[in-house]
């Protein structure tokens, strides 16, 4: 899996950089119409994996993502792909820290916003991120410490034609 994350990154900062820059709207606003769900998916997943590369190769000893998902309905119309990488810890590590790292870099990243949620309910430590130009994306430290979710929810767009949100992408 570390293989596949790490081979992914640079086909996922490739779509990463041509989705963010393809105006994807942002939760309730008017949803995009030239992202197609591969691209969606795409967007979501590279950044999944950057988050998951954040946590240090030492303190890693199972990550696994989901490949595919039915699709979600947008507020305002319109429909998004939404994962999960879990990352599961070896050994001993400081969940606060994490969280700090990956709230850190997402910090840098333009047009994002980052939210600590200080009183996160059920997990340890979690952060928000928005993406302004559309998906969200959350990082949480659960069971006991010992594993980091990474949520994601892609930026809006349009089915094709003979697409179903009930189908998995």
């Amino acid at each position: 899996m570390k293989s596949t994350i790490i081979a992914g990154i640079g086909v996922g900062v490739l779509v990463l950089g041509l989705g963010l820059t393809a105006c994807a709207a942002p939760f309730g606003a008017e949803k995009e119409t030239t992202l197609d769900v591969q691209t969606a998916k795409g967007i979501a997943v590279a950044l999944e994996d950057e988050t998951a590369l954040l946590v240090p190769p030492q303190n890693v000893a199972d990550p696994t993502q989901r490949k595919t998902a039915h699709l979600l309905g947008c507020v305002d119309g319109g429909h998004q792909w939404s994962g999960r990488t879990v990352v599961t810890f070896a050994g001993e590590v400081d969940p606060q820290s994490i969280v700090d790292t990956i709230a850190a870099a997402w910090k840098l990243k333009d047009g994002v916003t980052v939210e600590k949620n200080a009183a996160a309910t059920g997990n340890d430590a979690e952060v928000d991120m928005t993406v302004e130009t559309g998906g969200f994306y959350t990082a949480a430290i659960w069971n006991s410490g010992t594993q980091l979710y990474i949520t994601s929810f892609s930026p809006c767009f349009e089915l094709e034609e003979g697409q179903h949100p009930s189908d998995e992408y």
